[in-house]
């Protein structure tokens, strides 16, 4: 059986490789991409994603990824899980304007409520 199919996309390397370390332990295939460019690439070329985690990048913000990556899938299709260390409510709006399916302020102790969100939206996606 095929393991569900994740892009994760974080500009951190610790903080990347901590997370996809322990998607994978809980049953999770990885894809890993380390900048903007490199997600959209990811997003336009590979088919078997049903989930996508993403912070912010260096080169390109997060609203910029969601809004390209919903130009090739809807919000029920591959649902993308934004997190982010802002609480400003005009930029957790916007996330969800630009069509995040959902948003987590990060902390390190964020990913159990990662988790729980990737078990909730891998249930619904298409």
């Amino acid at each position: 059986m095929k393991l569900p199919g994740i892009l994760l996309i974080d500009g951190d390397l610790k903080r990347r490789n901590d997370f996809a370390s322990r998607l994978r332990v809980i049953g999770y295939d990885v894809e890993l991409a380390d900048g903007g460019f490199h997600a959209i690439h990811l997003i336009e070329k590979v088919e078997y994603f049903c989930l996508i985690v993403l912070e912010d990048m260096q080169d390109m913000s997060g609203n910029e990824i969601i809004t390209h990556a919903r130009t090739h899938k809807e919000k029920l299709d591959l649902p993308i899980i934004y997190i982010s260390r802002t609480t400003d409510q005009g930029e957790v709006l916007h996330a969800f304007e630009s069509g995040a399916n959902d948003f987590i302020v990060y902390s390190p102790k964020c990913f159990n409520s990662i988790s729980e969100k990737l078990k909730k939206f891998s249930k619904t996606a298409k």
